[in-house]
C-alpha cells in the first residue's frame, strides 16, 4: 500500500482559504465604496496581507506539482532544493501575511479609542510586528553558508533547531494573546453606549470575532513542533494548512464589522423604500383640484433674535407643493424652498452650534463607525 501524497491536500485548502476570504474582501471593498466611504489604511493592509497569502498559494500549488507533500524519498531529486526553497520563501510570506491581518484590524480600533486605549491598540500592533520578524527571517539567517539550511551536507553551521521551536511556540502564544486583547477590547467601547442590550451583544460579536484567528494561532503553535521533523515535505501538512487557515480568518473576521453594517443598513433602506411604495393615498385627495389655493405661513427669526426656530407652516393641499425635510445624521444641512402663485418666499438663515464634549464625541464616531443609529 503506498504512502499518501499530502500536496493536494495542503494545495486544495491553502486556494479554498484565499478564495473564501477573497471573497469578503471584496464584499467589504464594496460595501464601503458602495456607502461612499473611502478606503482607509486598515483596508489597505487587508489587501496587502490577502495578496501575501495569494503569494503563499501559488508557491504551494507549485511546490505541489514538483512533489511537496510527498516523503522525501518519493520526490524527484533535482527538485529538492527549489522544493525547499520555496517552501522557505512560503514561510516567511506567510508570516507577514497573518501578522499583517491581526494589525488591519488594530488599526481600525485607533479609529474608535483614545488615551490609553489608543495607547494600548499601538502596544499591540508594535509588538505583533516586531515579535514576527524574528520567525520570518530564521530560515534565513540561522546558517552560515544560508544554503546549508537546505542542504545538510554542506559544510557550515547551523542554530539548534529547538530554538527556533520555542520561539515559534513563544510567537504564536503571542498572536493569539492579542488577537484575543484586540478582539475583547470593542466590547468595553460599546458597553459604555446607550443601547439596547440585544444591539450591545450583536455589535460586540461582530466585532470580535479576531477571537477564532486567535485560536488558530494556538492550534499553530502546537503544530510548530513539526519544524523540528526532518521530512516537513510530508509531516509538515497541519502547520502549513493552519498558518493559511489563520491568516484567511483574520482577513474574514476583520471584515464581518463592516459588512454587518452593510446589511443592516440595505435591509432597513429596503424595508423604508417597501413600506413607501406601499402606502395608499385617501379618494378625498385624489377628488382635489390641482389648482387650490395654499395658504403659507413663515415665521422667521427676526436679526438679533436669539434661541428662535424657523418655522414653516405649511395648509395647502397640493401635495406637489409640500416639501418634507428630514435629517437623519448630526451635522447634516439642509436649505428648503416654498413656492405660492410663482413666487419665492426665504427665510433668514439659521445657526445653530451644538457643543458637545469629547466623550460624546467618541460615542458619535463609534455609533457612526458601526452602524448603530444615534
Amino acid at each position: 500500500m503506498g504512502v499518501p501524497d499530502n500536496g493536494p491536500v495542503i494545495a486544495g485548502v491553502t486556494w479554498m482559504l484565499t478564495i473564501l476570504s477573497g471573497g469578503f474582501l471584496a464584499l467589504r471593498f464594496y460595501a464601503k465604496l458602495s456607502r461612499k466611504q473611502g478606503l482607509w489604511w486598515d483596508d489597505h493592509i487587508l489587501t496587502v496581507s490577502w495578496v501575501l497569502l495569494l503569494a503563499q498559494a501559488i508557491i504551494t500549488q507549485v511546490g505541489q506539482q514538483m512533489g511537496f507533500g510527498k516523503r522525501l524519498e518519493d520526490v524527484d531529486p533535482k527538485y529538492l532544493m527549489t522544493i525547499a526553497v520555496g517552501m522557505s520563501v512560503a514561510a516567511s510570506i506567510s508570516c507577514f501575511a497573518s501578522t499583517l491581518s491581526k494589525i488591519s484590524f488594530g488599526v481600525t480600533l485607533l479609529r474608535l479609542t483614545s488615551g490609553y486605549l489608543r495607547g494600548f491598540v499601538w502596544f499591540c500592533i508594535v509588538t505583533l510586528f516586531l515579535i514576527m520578524l524574528p520567525s520570518a527571517l530564521a530560515t534565513w539567517v540561522q546558517c552560515q553558508p544560508m544554503a546549508k539550511a537546505w542542504n545538510k551536507d554542506l559544510p557550515g553551521t547551523c542554530w539548534d533547531s529547538s530554538h527556533s521551536i520555542d520561539y515559534g511556540i513563544f510567537n504564536a502564544a503571542w498572536c493569539a494573546a492579542a488577537d484575543f486583547a484586540l478582539a475583547l477590547l470593542p466590547w468595553y467601547l460599546i458597553w459604555g453606549l446607550q443601547l439596547k442590550l440585544r444591539e450591545k451583544i450583536g455589535v460586540g460579536i461582530a466585532m470580535s470575532m479576531g477571537v477564532l484567528s486567535g485560536v488558530c494561532a494556538i492550534v499553530k503553535g502546537i503544530y510548530v513542533i513539526q519544524l523540528g521533523q526532518k521530512d516537513f515535505s510530508y509531516n509538515g501538512k497541519e502547520l502549513t494548512i493552519w498558518t493559511g487557515v489563520e491568516t484567511a480568518t483574520a482577513i474574514i473576521a476583520a471584515s464581518i464589522p463592516v459588512l454587518r453594517v452593510f446589511f443592516k443598513e440595505t435591509i432597513s433602506s429596503y424595508s423604508r423604500s417597501h413600506t413607501k411604495t406601499n402606502q395608499s393615498v385617501p379618494l378625498s385627495r385624489l377628488n382635489q383640484s390641482q389648482h387650490s389655493t395654499t395658504t403659507t405661513t413663515v415665521h422667521a427669526m427676526g436679526k438679533g433674535k436669539e434661541g428662535r426656530w424657523t418655522v414653516i407652516e405649511d395648509q395647502g393641499d397640493d401635495w406637489s407643493q409640500r416639501g418634507i425635510l428630514e435629517d437623519e445624521e448630526v451635522g447634516r444641512s439642509r436649505r428648503g424652498t416654498v413656492y405660492e402663485e410663482d413666487q419665492i418666499l426665504t427665510t433668514n438663515t439659521v445657526t445653530v452650534t451644538i457643543e458637545t464634549d469629547a466623550r460624546s464625541l467618541s460615542d458619535q464616531k463609534a455609533r457612526s463607525f458601526l452602524g448603530i443609529a444615534h
